[in-house]
């Protein structure tokens, strides 16, 4: 606890930092719903160009993805949207914290203290 001690919590500068990645925090994200759709390789590889193309273009990263042809009828309607919003996403954040937890002061071998949030 005495690490986040005093820690102030500024969503708005959350969110301004998360932009300022055009997305591409979460394209581990993108491969892993790609991989068993088009191919692990073939994921890799799209996600490398388009990653590449918006940081050289300035571009969003989820216009890119959008125009390349391999991706063409993957995604279904507002899923790519969604996997690209980095609120959504909290990767092993959930298990983190409750190995933490279970292995914190006390033991944590009691229930479950955080929500289990998909993504």
């Amino acid at each position: 606890m005495e690490l986040a001690e005093g820690l102030t919590v500024r969503p708005e500068r959350m969110r301004a930092n998360l932009d300022l990645t055009g997305s591409q925090v979460v394209t581990e994200r993108i491969a892993a719903v790609l991989a068993p759709r088009i191919g692990k390789a073939t994921a890799r590889q799209c996600l490398t160009r388009a990653s590449v193309l918006a940081d050289r273009e300035g571009r969003p990263l989820a216009g890119i993805l959008g125009e390349l042809p391999e991706l063409k009828d993957v995604f279904a309607d507002g899923e790519l949207a969604s996997l690209l919003d980095p609120e959504g996403y909290t990767g092993a954040a959930g298990p983190l914290v409750d190995r933490a937890l279970r292995s914190g002061p006390g033991g944590g071998d009691g229930p479950r203290t955080t929500p289990s949030v998909p993504g």
